[in-house]
């Protein structure tokens, strides 16, 4: 009942009042495939920029963190040869992302078999969790390098020369209890503030599929998870450092408990859908008693 009127407060009265040791994305040669898998980042595997340009002070080993790509596959894309200094303002090719395209009748764990990649790590690159259940057309995202026993990779694009957009990037800040991964990769369909019809949207909507696994921004504590607030069907709210909240509505189940601890990235919910026949996610954020516009804590512009 605590955490109905902590949101009650929130929606109405604006007062929403040892980690295991994690694999280096710059390792060298000899790096397991499956260790590549391990490290949860903001920047989405299955739609990394096809060409980067490098920012004053970036390294390979830099670029490999920031997308999630061993260093041995970025030097194989571009050609590079020792000592694998990037000039500021060059260009770097990153390789096109492994796409497995799930089959009918294929488990989550036959594909983990079939290009030799831990299962574990294999859900996390993909922001799953267990029982890592697919359906026939899914695409399930492997790591740079990884094939099948056949030799084969499903649904790779041609890497063909042809023109190509290039990101303007800079190195990724240290994190900050301001800055907040996606709960869920969508697209954003609704954004923060005024609306067409004149209502107002604290927070953003994004869209995604029913059942689709919705994750903690940040570590964090649960303060609420249940449905007794029927106009944001199932509903969590987990507190932050930096006495940030942050609210997750129109799940179809909670999967956790409040007073549980949570990491960022951990699936906290899974996506429902609403009655208008769409599945979206409500996300907002409220530091102290402020709705704050969610789009620059993950990583976007602001309207």
């Amino acid at each position: 009942m605590r955490g109905v009127v902590c949101f009650a407060a929130f929606a109405g009265a604006l007062c929403f009042a040892a980690v295991a040791q994690q694999p280096d994305w710059a390792a060298g040669p000899g790096t397991p495939l499956s260790a590549y898998a391990l490290q949860p980042n903001q920047a989405d595997p299955a739609n990394t920029p096809r060409a980067i340009r490098i920012a004053r002070g970036q390294s390979l080993s830099d670029v490999a963190t920031l997308y999630q790509i061993p260093v041995l596959a970025l030097i194989e894309e571009n050609g590079l040869q020792p000592p694998y200094a990037l000039p500021p303002g060059s260009v770097l090719r990153l390789p096109t992302p492994n796409v497995h395209v799930v089959r009918e009748g294929e488990r989550f764990e036959d594909i983990a078999r079939d290009y030799n990649v831990d299962l574990h790590s294999l859900g996390t690159l993909n922001r799953m969790q267990a029982p890592y259940a697919v359906r026939p057309g899914d695409r399930i995202v492997l790591p740079a390098g990884a094939q099948a026993e056949d030799g084969g990779v499903q649904d790779r694009p041609p890497s063909a020369a042809t023109p190509v957009a290039i990101e303007q990037n800079n190195p990724t800040p240290a994190q900050t209890p301001g800055q907040f991964a996606w709960p869920l990769r969508g697209a954003i369909v609704a954004r923060f503030g005024a609306q067409m019809n004149g209502a107002r949207l604290d927070g953003v909507e994004i869209a995604g599929r029913d059942g689709d696994p919705v994750a903690a921004a940040a570590d964090g504590d649960v303060v609420y998870a249940g449905s007794d607030l029927a106009s944001y069907g199932t509903l969590v709210l987990v507190r932050h450092a930096g006495n940030y909240v942050t609210a997750y509505g129109f799940a179809r189940r909670a999967l956790v408990r409040e007073g549980q601890h949570v990491r960022a990235g951990q699936a906290i919910a899974e996506l429902g859908t609403r009655p208008d026949g769409g599945a979206r996610l409500l996300f907002q954020v409220r530091q102290g008693a402020h709705a704050v516009d969610p789009a620059p804590l993950l990583g976007i512009a602001p309207n």
